[in-house]
């Protein structure tokens, strides 16, 4: 009786322990069941740390063939930074350090050129998961807040004291836009008349294909008080790099 007891025991032993280990419950200590390829990739962005996650992403931006060209044409295209000076009191509230700066979301800071002609500008930025209106699409808003903030630049650079506000913005969304994957975005000053300046940009993937395009009006304020003039603050950003025209 306890000989048919035991082995019943065994059995729903040996039966609840081949279940576990067939559902990942339970790994062997002498040989480990094989990862998935979906596994693997969490598990190495698990073990990468932040720094090292920034990095290279920061790299693949700068392996792009768009960047490449940029470094390669020294004599045209200079790099700036992205953000402006991380020093200045505005800058914990500004929306996009203070916001949309983070891990899933503008993951790094974006790398930007600007022409010698001083019209025209590049930006490569990674947008990450966590910007999605549909599941998995960037959010129609935030490419919106992305011209917004590329074509301002050629504003910034061209309109008197160099200072300039958003009148009229102005976009086509031609294609969704994936998520977590790097974009480029281009701005040129499409025309200036006194204070007021027209700027025209395209957000594009590696690729070259045009997914959204965008124009917008930009006018320099004449309230000096509330809005002083940035020459001596663009001559800044400019030397923030190596290299001039």
């Amino acid at each position: 009786m306890l000989a048919t007891w035991a082995a019943c025991c065994m059995a729903f032993g040996v039966s609840v322990g081949l279940f576990g280990v067939d559902q990942g419950w339970i790994n062997f200590v002498g040989g480990k069941k094989a990862s998935t390829d979906k596994q693997l990739s969490q598990e190495t962005e698990e073990t990468m740390s932040a720094e090292e996650e920034y990095a290279a992403i920061t790299a693949r931006l700068m392996n792009t063939d768009v960047a490449k060209e940029c470094l390669e044409n020294a004599n045209e295209w200079k790099r700036l930074p992205y953000f402006w000076n991380a020093k200045d009191k505005s800058f914990e509230s500004a929306f996009i350090p203070s916001t949309l700066h983070a891990p899933d979301k503008m993951s790094v800071e974006p790398v930007v050129f600007l022409n010698r002609n001083r019209q025209e500008f590049v930006f490569i930025m990674h947008i990450g998961k966590r910007l999605c209106g549909h599941d998995g699409i960037v959010h129609g808003g935030v490419q919106a807040t992305l011209f917004d903030e590329v074509t301002a630049r050629p504003a910034f650079w061209n309109l008197p004291r160099n200072i300039a506000l958003t009148a009229s913005l102005k976009i086509n969304y031609r294609r969704p836009v994936v998520a977590d994957q790097i974009l480029v975005l281009k701005s040129q000053l499409a025309n200036i008349e006194g204070r007021k300046a027209t700027v025209t940009a395209q957000l594009e993937d590696v690729k070259g294909n045009t997914l959204s395009d965008a124009e917008a009006l930009y006018v320099s304020p004449g309230n000096e008080k509330l809005f002083p003039d940035c020459s001596s603050k663009i001559k800044a950003f400019e030397s923030t790099y190596p290299g001039t025209f």
